[in-house]
Order: C-alpha cells, then structure tokens, then sequence
C-alpha cells in the first residue's frame, strides 16, 4: 500500500508515539452491493481505549474521536432510521467524556481532507453528521490482536461489525 492509499483513513494510537510509523499495518476493504468499507488493522491498544471509554484521561488521543472506517456507498441506505445518500463516509468514535459513554457516529465528509499522521489514528474530517448515539460495545473471545472490520447481510440489513480487542460492536444500514 502507499502511504497516499493509508492516508484514507488514519494508523494507530499508541499511548506513547513512537518515533517511527508502524511498519506492519494494511488498508482492509469490505464490499457488498451498494456499500462498502475501509480500514486500517491498528493494533489493539487496551489502555488507551479504556481511557476512552473513561474519558477521565490525560492522554489528548483519548480525548477526541477516532475514524475507525472510511464508507463508501453507491446507492439509497438508512443507518439507524437517517437516511444516507450516496457518497463518502467517515464512521467514528467518540470517547466517554460527558459521562454518558462512548459514541459512534456518521459523518459526510470529503475525504481529501484526510492528513496522514502515520501514528495515530486519525480525527474523523469536518463534514455533515448523519447520525450520532450510543456505542454498544459486547464482549469479544477471542481476543481481535487487531481492529477487524467487516460487512455482512442479513434480512435486509448491512451489518458493520467492528471487532477490537475484547470488544464488537454491530451498527446496521438497511435497504
């Protein structure tokens, strides 16, 4: 991969910065009809994301939202009742610093404004939010070393589900 092509989406975020960029990270994609996603495997980073899920951190990386996906569609979907047009998405997270837990969201973006910052993972770009609400986040075994995520369907429904360490967290776009 280039690092233009990773520069679609953003790398990890260690705790502490190395001084170098990860070296053994890839661009993931996952395609179905009218939909698909982009992702880089960051390395599963369990203090950084509790202090997410805490939002009590002195860490600034736990502190702002994290692009986990870049989604592209090409056709009319709803994601949790809002409609979605065709075009660029940016799917985030957002840590728990208002008290009331972490949130995802979807974001219309022009992904061109996405800088690389090679070793952390990226702020989702300005753009019109779609939707907002909770993270429902269960518990995973086995453990995901690193960020897996995925498409599948059923009943009409477009799973995106994200596995992150101990972790998965399921969102559906419908038809």
């Amino acid at each position: 991969m280039t690092l233009m092509a990773l520069a679609l989406l953003a790398l990890p975020l260690p705790v502490q910065t190395p001084m170098q960029p990860a070296q053994d990270l890839s661009l993931h994609t996952s395609k179905l009809p009218g939909i698909e996603i982009r992702f880089v495997d960051f390395h599963w980073q369990p203090a950084l994301f509790e202090a997410m899920e805490k939002g009590e951190s002195t860490i600034p990386e736990a502190r702002r939202n994290w692009l986990l996906a870049r989604v592209v569609t090409d056709q009319p979907l709803t994601f949790e009742g809002k409609k979605v047009t065709s075009g660029n998405y940016a799917f985030a997270l957002w840590p728990n610093l208002d008290g009331k837990g972490m949130a995802i969201e979807l974001r219309r973006v022009d992904m061109r404004s996405v800088y690389p910052d090679l070793n952390a993972m990226a702020p989702a770009p300005p753009g019109e939010t779609i939707y907002k609400g909770p993270a429902t986040f269960e518990p995973l075994s086995p453990l995901a070393p690193r960020l897996d995520i995925s498409l599948d369907e059923a009943g009409g429904k477009v799973n995106l589900v994200v596995r992150y360490g101990n972790r998965r967290l399921t969102a559906a776009f419908v038809r």
